[in-house]
């Protein structure tokens, strides 16, 4: 009895010390879960919640930047995993860039809530995430429109049938707010 409770004991200690990159590795598969041809769309409303958990914690801005970019490497690999077929370099490098760039609004988000309470930065999230959407789908050479979060919905046109007024931004916010809602 005492070895049983000993190795939960132990057990106990290990998800404790790794439960941030648990969660971390949940939010990167919980976006591939939801993203376009998965049954699973719906789990886009909850794919970021790990993320501002782990913030919550209050881990040094660098553990941040770690956790964040292993959720965004995740993301990027398993849903664009098809650009190895045209460029192994590329496909290498556009998943080291992409995913670092999509670690630069949560981290903007990370120092504004922490300067400026926990309102305006999750406020400052989801604007950090819209501009970043914004800027990187401009005509500049690392332009990477498939993982804008509003193209999630690609398989549900009825869902977002506002798109005709709002573009797949109106998407991007909707899923932002739900998730920090």
């Amino acid at each position: 009895m005492l070895t049983i409770k000993l190795l939960f004991l132990q057990k106990s200690i290990c998800l404790k010390r790794f439960i941030n990159l648990w969660l971390a590795l949940l939010s990167g598969f919980l976006l591939w879960a939801a993203w376009p041809m998965s049954p699973f769309t719906p789990l886009i409303y909850i794919a970021f919640i790990p993320l501002l958990w782990i913030e919550s914690t209050g881990i040094s801005k660098r553990k941040f930047l770690g956790l964040t970019y292993i959720t965004m490497f995740i993301w990027n690999v398993a849903t664009t995993w098809w650009i190895w077929n045209a460029s192994e370099p590329g496909a290498i490098s556009a998943f080291i860039a992409n995913s670092f760039l999509m670690c630069i609004p949560w981290i903007t988000y990370s120092v504004f809530k922490r300067n400026y309470g926990e309102r305006i930065g999750y406020g400052s999230l989801i604007i950090f995430w819209l501009c970043f959407e914004y800027l990187h789908l401009q005509d500049w050479g690392l332009s990477w429109p498939w993982l804008t979060l509003g193209n999630v919905f690609a398989t549900h046109p009825g869902w977002v049938q506002w798109y005709e007024y709002t573009g797949t931004g109106g998407g991007s916010l909707w899923v932002m707010l739900m998730n920090v809602l």
